[in-house]
């Protein structure tokens, strides 16, 4: 049977670190105190891992939630990247697959959102500058225990539709510009669908008039469409001013389908829409507490297999014929418990079950949920907007894209795909990035990790030219 390379047996993790002779670095450094009460960063990809064993029963339902991260195909390293900018160190992967999921992946969505909430907040500061009014507003449906998400998503959309095209509303809807997002919480009553809007609002507009005529047409198209009456109290309306405020309105609305990002951590009076529910992310963290508390309880939830990457290729053929062709399966349950990520995971995992018990949600209930989320919200879009705005949300959202493609890296290098995989699957990845992007230096966080340089990491070779003709 072989061993992992990555540069240690399973019995004495981080032993490879002690062949590492770099200058100017301690591959024993003790860490900082502040390290291990960090993390955030290195979160989403934590989380990815528990989703993926979660999904991995029906992998061929979610094929691209389960392979999102994983290298392509014939592909021997994967290349990492360190850049810096004013919120410091991020590293980037290159040669992977990904699932651009802009609701269930916690790696995907967090990126998408947060690069089309810069360009939205670059497309209502050109209609403000412009003279328009921007208006925040929150539309919601009744909601109770024991419906289905589905059906309550499309209550939300069957009412959006009915009062976007109903006569009444019609003379108030002509003009206005909006972007649509959906914001999804699971509490004492079941799932918690709503929409967030921002409206862009001609100069020539009473922006104050038009309040209570959308909460009409709202209300109305909710009955109209077989649904319970909404409550009034739920319903959010707010005339937003400042540049500063518009701005942040619209990262939130841009990161409310995926309940990451500024999310709850918006401040600033009426923009803040609080909810009791727990997130749909909460629900995946609280379900893997469960596990880690009750491992053989969770067990019909939390699958476990025997990892391939363990095995030869006549074992790993004895154990399951073709899984050499597919590779991007879980390892299980157990080999991501036995490595446990930065605490700042584990602290989030926690809180989310305490939160959970709090609002009488079950442990299995809380994975049963998160898969009722995945399925509900495929293919689904996470923001929809006018024809007018989404023209120059387009052209904001290019630019944002354009920028991102000019960073310059810092620092790169390359991981052996085995070494990758092992990293990967058995939730030691979120540690590296955690270590990289605290240092600042991916070198530093392989030595760390005990990854033996020539073996399981490479520098690339320098693209410069020859010395020779440098110094010429």
């Amino acid at each position: 049977m072989l061993l992992p390379a990555i540069g240690y047996s399973r019995d004495n993790p981080g032993g490879g670190s002690g062949s590492q002779k770099t200058p100017g670095v301690n591959p024993f450094l003790p860490l900082p105190e502040a390290l291990a009460q960090e993390g955030s960063r290195a979160l989403p990809y934590a989380l990815r891992e528990v989703s993926r064993v979660l999904l991995s029963p029906y992998a061929d339902a979610f094929r691209g939630l389960v392979t999102c991260g994983y290298p392509l195909m014939l592909l021997e390293r994967v290349e990492v990247v360190l850049y810096a900018d004013e919120s410091g160190h991020r590293v980037g992967f290159g040669g992977l697959r990904t699932c651009d999921s802009p609701w269930a992946c916690p790696v995907c969505a967090p990126t998408l959102a947060e690069r089309r909430g810069e360009a939205l907040a670059g497309t209502l500061e050109q209609f403000h500058e412009a003279g328009f009014r921007i208006v925040h507003a929150v539309l919601t449906v009744r909601h109770t225990k024991g419906e289905a998400l589905v059906d309550v998503f499309g209550a939300l959309a069957d009412a959006w539709r009915y009062m976007t095209k109903n006569r009444a509303f019609r003379p108030h809807w002509e003009g206005l510009g909006y972007a649509r997002a959906i914001e999804v919480t699971y509490g004492r009553n079941g799932w918690h669908p709503h929409a967030h809007l921002t409206l862009v609002v001609p100069p020539e507009r009473d922006v104050y008039e038009l309040e209570e005529a959308l909460w009409e047409a709202w209300s109305g198209a909710v009955v109209e469409v077989g649904w319970a009456p909404s409550s009034r109290d739920a319903f959010f309306y707010d005339v937003v001013e400042t540049a500063t405020d518009i701005a942040e309105v619209a990262r939130y609305v841009a990161k409310t389908a995926n309940n990451w990002g500024i999310g709850a951590e918006v401040t600033g009076g009426p923009r803040k829409k609080s909810t009791e529910g727990l997130t749909p992310l909460q629900l995946l963290g609280a379900a893997w507490w469960a596990y880690l508390e009750d491992p053989e309880g969770m067990a019909s939830w939390f699958p476990d297999r025997v990892d391939d990457l363990d095995l030869d290729e006549e074992e790993l053929e004895a154990v399951s014929p073709g899984a050499r062709a597919l590779e991007a399966v879980s390892p299980g349950a157990r080999a991501l418990a036995e490595n446990p990520p930065p605490l700042t995971f584990r602290e989030f995992c926690r809180m989310s079950f305490q939160r959970a018990k709090s609002l009488g949600v079950p442990p299995e209930e809380t994975a049963y949920r998160w898969l009722e989320f995945v399925e509900s919200t495929k293919s689904r879009k996470a923001l929809t907007t006018s024809r007018a705005l989404g023209l120059v949300f387009k052209m904001k959202l290019e630019e944002v894209e354009r920028e991102a493609k000019k960073r310059v890296p810092v620092e790169i290098i390359q991981l052996a795909r085995r070494t990758y995989l092992y990293l990967l699957r058995h939730a030691k990845l979120s540690y590296f990035i955690h270590l990289a992007e605290v240092f600042g230096c991916l070198r530093r966080a392989c030595e760390l990790m005990g990854l033996i340089e020539g073996v399981e990491w490479f520098t690339p070779p320098s693209t410069g030219p020859p010395e020779e003709l440098a110094a010429a």
